[in-house]
């Protein structure tokens, strides 16, 4: 029995020892940065990093997947773009829950990682908070390695609700010639429960092809832009708080600028809020097509026309039309020839007219009052773009007698 028991001890003891060595040998101990690197150039700056990122944005994406923290991803990339990102100092014996690295040209990650360095590590820090945990990642400033050290729950002071910051821009000129400035101006910006503390200020070609995006994180948030070539622009504003609130309104709408070589003609912009589409583009207009199905009591056409929108404003315009209206069934009438003014008032993809026109057959020969709306289903609306349209139209000698004359269609709206 001494024996058995002395046995089944010492069994006990081999079995600890084996649990604890394995554990031990769980941890990765790291002595040195620089070896597989994520990233080649050092980190000196928050703007180092933010091109860290951008460089290595499929390796990242790539790496947090492979650590299981794929829905963290966004949050991560998005975080980086504030201007709070701190520079900390690694001390030895700081454990990492997983680090991204790369070997060669495959991106890996190794768990349970410890810094055993006999010096500290220069790293920037950045807090991605979700769904009441902050997660803190260590980004080595030498190698770029990306690593996550042990989550925990955000603090309830900090879960309070954060007031949006109150974004006010002013952008001029709007129209300019190359090599000229354009001024953002969002010094008049503020924020009711904190502290603004940067500007973002994107600039987009007429493809929407992002040219250039600067964050201006000092007051008093004043940018100026060289314009260098011609072309339509977008500018965007935006302002973030000292909580990573990031707002466009109401203040800091999306501003079209116009850039010709010195000598050419002004073209007139312009302004709209982020919820509105881009309206019309001032003294300019665009060439129009339609047709449609249109029906008078027993009769039936198909009008097909072409004209051309001039815009007044970024809301009004006029629209002159020709065309034919050939008659497709019934027998008390032949084929017209239309010709058509409406005014038109647009609301971002709406719009609505009212305006006169001629309609001439061998049979008919009138004088037409002319009610219209349409919505802007494909497109951009002062470019080109695609409307659903309806029409009714009678001649104003007949508006009593509207169930026998009166002609009521639907149909398709090109501009170009």
């Amino acid at each position: 029995m001494k024996i058995t028991a002395l046995l089944a001890i010492w069994l006990l003891a081999a079995l600890l020892l084996v649990s604890f060595t394995g554990v031990v040998q769980a941890e990765t101990e790291l002595a040195q940065l620089g070896i597989n690197p994520l990233y080649g150039p050092e980190l000196k700056s928050n703007d180092d990093f933010r091109e860290m990122i951008k460089e290595t944005f499929a390796d990242l994406k790539k790496g947090f997947e492979k650590a299981g923290a794929s829905d963290l991803f966004e949050d991560f990339v998005k975080q980086a773009e504030q201007p709070d990102i701190r520079e900390i100092d690694v001390n030895p014996g700081k454990k990492l829950q997983w680090m991204i690295f790369k070997k060669g040209a495959v991106v890996e990650v190794i768990r349970d990682v410890v810094w055993i360095g006999k010096e500290p590590f220069a790293a920037f820090l950045l807090n991605v908070d979700k769904t009441g945990v902050r997660y803190p990642f260590v980004i080595s400033a030498k190698s770029g390695n990306v690593s996550l050290a042990l989550p925990m729950p955000i603090p309830v002071k900090e879960l309070a609700p954060n007031d949006l910051p109150f974004c006010e821009a002013d952008i001029s000129p709007i129209f300019l010639a190359t090599g000229e400035d354009v001024t953002v101006d969002a010094s008049q910006s503020a924020d009711p429960d904190g502290t603004v503390m940067s500007m973002l200020v994107q600039v987009e070609d007429a493809s929407n092809t992002v040219l250039s995006k600067n964050i201006i994180d000092k007051p008093p948030f004043i940018e100026r832009l060289t314009m260098t070539q011609a072309g339509d622009y977008l500018i965007r504003v935006s302002v973030t708080d000292d909580k990573g609130t990031e707002s466009y309104s109401p203040g800091c709408p999306e501003t079209k600028v116009a850039v010709t070589t010195p000598g050419s003609p002004e073209t007139k912009v312009t302004v709209t809020t982020p919820e509105e589409a881009p309206v019309k583009k001032g003294a300019s207009g665009n060439f129009v097509a339609d047709m449609a199905i249109m029906h008078r009591h027993d009769l039936a056409y198909l009008p097909l026309r072409i004209g051309y929108d001039y815009a007044l404003s970024g809301s009004f315009s006029i629209l002159g039309m020709v065309g034919v209206a050939p008659v497709i069934d019934g027998n008390d009438d032949d084929d017209s020839i239309m010709a058509d003014v409406t005014a038109n008032f647009h609301r971002q993809r709406l719009f609505f007219g009212a305006g006169i026109g001629t309609w001439h057959s061998s049979m008919d020969d009138c004088l037409d009052a002319i009610l219209n709306a349409g919505y802007s289903v494909y497109g951009d609306v002062g470019q080109f773009n695609i409307s659903v349209f309806i029409e009714g139209r009678a001649a104003f000698d007949q508006l009593d007698e509207l169930n026998d004359y009166g002609r009521l269609g639907a149909g398709l709206r090109f501009q170009f």
